[in-house]
């Protein structure tokens, strides 16, 4: 008895999974977690434009959720700033 959108969630969710599970293999619990935050707003807009039946609609809440998941993964992506180079003053 399993529906288009049945097999269409679990496809989604599971691919969520195996990404999340790169993501830990190769890098940091930092990058998981933004990776998890990616995939669930990647979710959302997924589900607005091509699963309607769920009948998703973003909420004020979700668009300022989204706007800081994004600001946060943007920073965290910026390069480290160089450490400046040690002078003979700072050897004493």
């Amino acid at each position: 008895g399993y529906t288009l959108l049945v097999y269409s969630v679990v496809a989604q969710v599971g691919m969520g999974g195996l990404i999340v599970a790169l993501v830990v293999k190769y890098a940091d619990n930092i990058l998981k977690g933004f990776a998890t935050s990616l995939s669930i707003i990647t979710s959302g807009i997924l589900s607005f434009y091509f699963i309607p039946a769920l009948k998703f609609s973003p909420t004020p809440t979700w668009f300022i959720g989204t706007s800081l998941v994004l600001a946060a993964t943007f920073l965290y992506s910026l390069p480290d700033k160089p450490k400046p180079a040690p002078t003979s003053t700072d050897a004493k």
